[in-house]
């Protein structure tokens, strides 16, 4: 006898436990059912208790709910702000759609059985958008440290007949060469689009955007040039003298 009150009781109060067509419903959670007094079926009058129900609405009232029930939208507004999303309100609306769309479903699809919030769906949509796990980057420039090194060695080697020493490295004129260096290859650069590129040291992914600085290799030439003639003049007119004797007995054999 009190499992049929029990549901005379669920009955009268609208808590029906979804009986019926699930297809087309949305699940809102539970809500407060005020008691009242009504005709018993026997005669007199019968008492439903105040008691929490199950709210199941129409998918097309849950929507339009969102647009005629103020507190139904600022606790919708709350949950998007706790979660980190924007309040703007046409995407806001926009993911209440999508979320009472998808609670939906997963409540008609399991016959009522899977009593699915759009509050508790947003939290699986969001779940399924996490972000890509942060891996290291690191710029790889179109004039390395090592590649100017190399080329102020070059030029050393053709101005003044020698190669670039741990001495000159050390030295004053070297270490503001290769700042000035360094300030040039910075200026103006472009840099590419990110890729996702194996560091062949470690074996690690990495972020690697490639910067291409709008200087040419000419004027970074001209600037080690004249950098290694201020330096080392003797040098410098050493490798003249050697070249203009190299050249005067490549003649004299011509003859």
């Amino acid at each position: 006898m009190s499992a049929e009150l029990d549901k005379l009781d669920a009955y009268l109060s609208g808590d029906q436990g979804g009986v019926g067509s699930y297809t087309g419903q949305v699940y809102l959670g539970t809500k407060k059912v005020p008691g009242f007094t009504t005709q018993s079926p026997t005669g007199g009058t019968y008492t439903v208790k105040a008691r929490k129900g199950e709210k199941v609405v129409p998918l097309a009232e849950a929507k339009s709910a969102y647009l005629t029930d103020d507190a139904l939208r600022a606790s919708w507004l709350s949950t998007l702000k706790k979660s980190g999303i924007t309040t703007d309100p046409i995407k806001a609306r926009a993911l209440w759609d999508i979320s009472v769309d998808g609670a939906s479903d997963w409540f008609a699809t399991s016959n009522g059985t899977q009593k699915v919030t759009p509050e508790q769906y947003l939290g699986w949509y969001l779940g399924g958008q996490k972000k890509a796990p942060k891996i290291p980057s690191r710029s790889i420039y179109q004039y390395s440290p090592e590649q100017l090194d190399a080329k102020a060695n070059e030029i050393a080697q053709d101005v003044a007949g020698r190669v670039i020493t741990d001495a000159d490295k050390s030295a004053t004129w070297y270490k503001n060469l290769m700042s000035s260096l360094n300030e040039m290859v910075m200026q103006g650069t472009v840099t590419e689009p990110t890729k996702k590129v194996r560091n062949p040291k470690t074996g690690k992914m990495e972020n690697v955007s490639i910067q291409r600085p709008e200087v040419t290799t000419e004027s970074i030439a001209q600037k080690i040039t004249g950098a290694i003639k201020e330096a080392d003049p003797e040098s410098v007119k050493r490798k003249q003298d050697l070249d203009i004797e190299k050249w005067f007995l490549s003649q004299r054999g011509r003859g």
